[in-house]
């Protein structure tokens, strides 16, 4: 069994504030990273997003498909600057 002290600092460390995803359109952010999770509410996916903006910590959660498929195609390039946008009713990476 790991002991917390294990762990690494990234996830040790949860003091970060939760912004929704309207708060942050239209400013650059710096994606660390992200995770796809299962809705409990049925199969429906969400993928939580870990940022930071102007030196703080934050994360988003949402249901968008086209940021999804957008950030598991550069996965393997994160951190990445972004600005999210939203065309019409679709919200993307910019």
């Amino acid at each position: 069994m790991k002991r917390w002290s294990d762990l690494p600092a990234e996830q040790r460390d949860v003091w970060v504030e939760k912004l929704r995803l309207h708060e942050i359109l239209g400013h650059e952010i710096c994606i660390n990273g992200f995770e796809v999770n299962t809705s409990r509410y049925g199969e429906d996916e969400y993928i939580k997003i870990t940022y930071t903006m102007n030196g703080q910590r934050h994360f988003t959660n949402t249901g968008s498909k086209l940021i999804k498929k957008q950030l598991e195609a550069c996965k393997d390039d994160l951190p990445i600057l972004a600005t999210i946008v939203k065309k019409d009713n679709w919200y993307s990476l910019s």
